[in-house]
């Protein structure tokens, strides 16, 4: 009788830790759009050529399974995109993951004050825990699709700029 609850109660526990490391393939492409920042308005085209979504080769990003404590390596998954800006990473199902760029990998640092930029800290750390992508798995396969935009040298993100404009 012990021996059949104990097969059981075995068979019963290798089935939830198998349905828990089911793993689905999860596939990405990463971009990039900019702003336009010199000089006299430019054309509508090359308006419309800049806000076009360009794949980001050799990209470099982190999978991290939690936002709350953004120091803690463990959990950290780094990922490259090819030279289209596409990835491929198989990911356990039932999962919540949270997708950064390179710098919030590391610890956080507001760059020092300028003549010509002034930083917001807590803008800075806002960023800083916040993912770029949220993805939460199930058991079917997911595509993640994530663009960076490079704002002007006058319009940092999180900071002022108060400086000569460029011609």
């Amino acid at each position: 009788m012990y021996r059949l609850f104990g097969l059981l109660l075995g068979a019963f526990l290798w089935n939830a830790t198998a349905v828990g490391q089911q793993k689905i393939l999860v596939s990405g492409y990463i971009t990039s759009t900019e702003d336009y920042c010199n000089g006299a308005r430019p054309s509508d085209a090359l308006l419309q050529e800049l806000a076009n979504e360009k794949p980001l080769p050799n990209k470099v990003i982190y999978i991290k399974t939690t936002m709350k404590n953004p120091k803690c390596k463990s959990g950290f998954k780094k990922i490259t995109t090819d030279a289209n800006g596409r990835f491929e990473i198989n990911l356990n199902a039932g999962t919540t993951y949270y997708f950064i760029e390179e710098w919030k990998a590391k610890g956080m640092k507001v760059p020092k004050n300028t003549s010509q930029i002034t930083w917001d800290a807590a803008c800075i750390k806002e960023r800083y825990n916040s993912p770029d992508y949220t993805l939460e798995t199930s058991a079917t396969s997911h595509h993640v699709f994530i663009n960076y935009h490079k704002p002007c040298y006058n319009n940092p993100f999180c900071g002022s700029y108060h400086g000569p404009l460029r011609p």
